[in-house]
């Protein structure tokens, strides 16, 4: 199977060692630097149903439930083993997307240098550590910046099993990409687009790797259904339960505007999620796509790009009738690792020519920054991160103060997971407490047990006391 590289790829990609190093330690380094500046944390919205079910598997009291919460098992796995090691604290809850979302910059880097040496890495590595969408969500306790380690470790096992006839490496490339499709459901076309292409390039043996690698995770999770639940069919099951939520209902409340403008316009128009990275590597992947004429890996990347976004854009999550996926930017965050390797095959080409090279350095500088600033602008925005202010406020005034928290049934049940996420002390006994209740906008506020009278009944918006 023929690898197409740019004009100078061969030469460029003999690297040392030590510019190996420099490569892996400066992206993943550029890429945990800025997710802690654009550091988020608690949400109070999915990362509090995840955090749930990961520390009901470190206590040993998880349940089977049909929620896509409670079995997305390549997020919970790793945040539980944290929670059993260190505690379910704030820390312990975004470690996982963090370092996740980290490396999989480096290996994205490594794949990049496969097509145009070490100036389409740190392209590519520089990209994917700027990414606005993928910095915000880094720190928050949610699947995507999850999956993207899986998949691209998946990718990367895949072309050196192809390059080395590597059986181990297959297989494993198969799993990984099971492993992702446990973290997040669409990961199944990214294995798709690996799989069709070993079929057009009539490599057989990789294929049915994948297949055996993927089929073992899948055989595992099936066999884990049956016993807690006797249905094989738990997953689609349970996803067909967040049909019925408010985001996957108000996607299909106008379904033209969802299925024709509502992903494009947010890859074509600049804007905070994206910054300038996508316009750029949609452009940039096509001039690669008409320049290099689909050759070798290149139909690889428009297929790993295409097939995911197709689903997300116009698939639906039920098996009896047309139902939109629900809507987000982050959902076809996935999409954008292989538009930036294409992207930087073009950018590498014009860098062999010296009176170019000002362009991919001057570009790829431009959009990172962009990005960046992008990234700072949602830092702690947006879900119920005002929730977690006033909590966090709460906690560490009680802490000063050697005070309790205490939080009755009519107030939200999310705020004692949050309180206790942030070590908060919790408890109702006695005058040394501060006792929460709700104001006008249904946040949280604090005032001493001695001065409040008696709660509310359940359900009520109590009114602070002047």
């Amino acid at each position: 199977m023929q690898r197409v590289t740019p004009d100078l790829a061969d030469p460029l990609a003999r690297t040392s060692r030590s510019e190996t190093t420099i490569l892996v330690l400066g992206v993943f380094l550029v890429a945990l630097l800025v997710r802690l500046v654009c550091f988020t944390g608690l949400i109070a919205s999915d990362d509090l149903g995840y955090s749930a079910f990961a520390l009901g598997i470190a206590r040993g009291t998880y349940h089977l439930e049909p929620h896509h919460y409670a079995i997305r098992y390549g997020l919970l796995l790793p945040v539980a083993a944290f929670y059993n090691l260190f505690g379910a604290q704030v820390w312990t809850s975004v470690i996982v997307p963090l370092l996740s979302n980290s490396i999989a910059c480096v290996v994205a880097a490594i794949i990049a240098r496969r097509y145009g040496g070490m100036p389409a890495a740190w392209i590519v590595g520089l990209l994917l550590a700027t990414f606005p969408i993928d910095v915000r969500y880094a720190t928050m306790l949610v699947p995507e910046p999850v999956a993207s380690l899986p998949i691209l470790a998946g990718a990367l096992l895949f072309l050196q099993a192809r390059d080395r006839a590597s059986v181990a490496r297959g297989l494993a490339a198969g799993v990984c990409f099971g492993v992702g499709y446990l973290t997040k459901e669409p990961v199944v076309f990214v294995a798709m687009a690996f799989f069709m292409f070993s079929l057009v390039h009539r490599r057989w043996d990789l294929a049915g790797q994948l297949v055996l690698g993927a089929g073992l995770v899948v055989v595992v999770e099936l066999s884990w259904y049956w016993t807690q639940a006797h249905d094989l069919l738990f997953r689609p099951h349970a996803m067909a339960v967040h049909n019925g939520s408010p985001a996957a209902v108000e996607a299909n409340a106008n379904m033209p505007w969802r299925i024709v403008s509502a992903y494009p316009r947010m890859m074509i128009l600049p804007n905070v999620h994206f910054g300038l990275h996508s316009i750029f590597a949609l452009v940039l992947a096509a001039v690669t796509t008409v320049r290099l004429r689909f050759k070798g890996d290149v139909l690889l990347f428009v297929l790993w790009a295409a097939l995911p976004y197709l689903y997300l854009n116009f698939g639906s999550s039920s098996f009896t009738h047309y139902w939109a996926l629900p809507l987000a930017p982050r959902y076809i965050s996935l999409i954008y690792p292989p538009l930036f390797i294409l992207a930087a095959m073009t950018l590498v080409h014009w860098w062999a020519r010296r009176e170019l090279r000002w362009a991919p350095i001057g570009a790829t500088a431009i959009v990172s920054l962009v990005g960046f600033a992008a990234a700072r602008s949602t830092k702690a925005t947006g879900y119920g991160t005002e929730t977690v202010r006033r909590l966090e406020n709460i906690s560490a005034t009680a802490r000063a103060q050697g005070r309790r928290v205490c939080i009755t049934p009519a107030d939200s049940a999310s705020w004692s997971q949050l309180l206790g996420l942030m070590n908060a002390e919790l408890g109702c006994g006695g005058n040394g407490t501060l006792r929460l209740r709700m104001d006008g906008t249904g946040k949280p506020v604090a005032v001493p047990s001695e001065t409040v009278g008696p709660l509310p009944p359940p359900g009520a918006v109590p009114v602070p006391p002047s």
